[in-house]
């Protein structure tokens, strides 16, 4: 990967932001931090307390001369599990929130975008296969250096790809399942798209898809989109998003052009 030393200028330690005032997120900070205290408590007791419980039956179902029927232990036990998926999927949804709420200071150096993305699409390369996907990389010919935080930037393409194969997992018909990762420069601005041919996004959902909690699936957090627009525009950059129901979704960051480029 290419790169400079870190900048240390205060352009280079802008905090990561949203619309609101730096001093209401801070304050938000504060309130969800002494929240997520009080239930990561509540939620590991809860925990504790069911997987004991799921030892107890455990026992009566593996004794078939036990006081109680094994029907009831495999019923019980069950129940049991669902509770404790839920609770891991509440305490998941939380770590999402403080993750969205905490300010973070960019760290900014000059990276080529190819080799940015050329490293998460490696990473992210088998978990498109296990998913029957075909992920495929269209670079351009030349450096495309950009000032970026590259852990951030990773992150918010990472939650864009997620999300594509996740929109082609629901997709129905047997057409080969694409996603189409692209690197290019326009208009003085360092571009990455990421396309799928998956079942697109209805026109009534297009407006709502970066308001944090906003999610067409009953398991999506709501939060991955959010985030990325937040990266995206603490760069100085956007993302944007054009989509066509049956034919696909196309994703697209904008990120300013190192100045000597």
């Amino acid at each position: 990967m290419t790169q400079s030393d870190h900048d240390n200028s205060p352009a280079a330690s802008n905090a990561l932001r949203s619309t609101d005032s730096a001093d209401q997120l801070v304050e938000l900070s504060a309130i969800a931090g002494g929240l997520a205290h009080e239930i990561r408590n509540a939620l590991s007791t809860l925990r504790m307390n069911l997987q004991l419980l799921d030892e107890d039956w455990g026992e009566v179902e593996a004794d078939p001369d036990g006081a109680l029927p094994q029907s009831i232990a495999r019923r019980s036990r069950t129940r049991v599990a669902t509770v404790l998926k839920e609770s891991q999927r509440l305490e998941t949804i939380l770590d999402d929130f403080l993750e969205f709420v905490r300010r973070r200071e960019l760290k900014l150096s000059n990276a080529d975008l190819r080799d940015v993305v050329a490293d998460l699409v490696a990473f992210f390369r088998p978990q498109a296969e296990r998913h029957g996907i075909e992920l495929r990389l269209h670079a351009a010919s030349t450096p495309v250096v950009c000032p970026v935080d590259v852990g951030l930037l990773k992150q918010s393409l990472l939650n864009v790809l997620i999300n594509a194969q996740q929109a082609l997992d629901a997709r129905d018909g047997a057409q080969a399942k694409t996603i189409e990762v692209t690197i290019a420069v326009e208009d003085q601005h360092g571009i990455v798209s990421v396309a799928d041919n998956g079942p697109g996004i209805d026109p009534e959902h297009l407006k709502q898809i970066f308001q944090a909690y906003f999610s067409t699936r009953k398991a999506g957090s709501g939060l991955g989109l959010a985030m990325a627009r937040r990266i995206l525009r603490a760069h100085g950059g956007r993302i944007e998003v054009d989509s066509t129901v049956g034919r696909g979704t196309t994703f697209t960051f904008r990120l300013p052009l190192h100045a000597a480029q």
